[in-house]
């Protein structure tokens, strides 16, 4: 799976990164939201891919327009919008049926939808990420686990089975 993440808008959806931009703590708060995200990549089961767009620059005087951090691929859309970075992304995948959008912006998603890509917005993100890294939630990807016969349920199945023989 491909994710594709408008930052900011996701950002706010964390109420601990909210507070830091509540505070003015931009940086803090992208920091921490790519440490989440790359705990997310590294708690699911399978291969991961994960893009983040920023809107405006890294830092205050920093020409950084993309890089690796941790992992993931960090874009800083500068004088553009992190949306129109993404567009531009979804319009040069090859393969948009295995990206996954994260955005509450109704323009993003109508794009993303007619790009193909598969389109979440940012709350149920923020809960699916919450769950994955708690461990709280199933795996969507996995089947439910089975659930663990005790004794007495083991001997009450079998004597209704050997009932049923006669």
């Amino acid at each position: 799976m491909i994710l594709v993440i408008d930052a900011f808008n996701a950002i706010y959806k964390f109420d601990d990164l909210e507070e830091h931009m509540h505070r003015g703590q931009l940086e803090s708060a992208m920091v921490g939201f790519t440490k989440k995200m790359a705990a997310l990549r590294n708690s699911w089961k399978k291969p991961l891919e994960i893009h983040i767009f920023f809107d405006g620059k890294k830092k205050q005087g920093d020409d950084t327009d993309r890089e690796n951090v941790a992992g993931l691929k960090c874009y800083y859309s500068h004088d553009q919008s992190a949306d129109h970075q993404i567009k531009q992304f979804l319009i040069a995948c090859q393969s948009p049926g295995e990206v996954r959008t994260v955005s509450s912006d109704k323009q993003v998603q109508y794009f993303a939808k007619k790009s193909r890509s598969h389109v979440q917005s940012s709350e149920d993100f923020a809960k699916w990420v919450k769950e994955v890294l708690s461990n709280s939630g199933p795996d969507p990807e996995q089947g439910k686990e089975d659930p663990k016969m005790t004794q007495r349920d083991m001997a009450y199945w079998m004597d209704m089975f050997k009932r049923g023989k006669k």
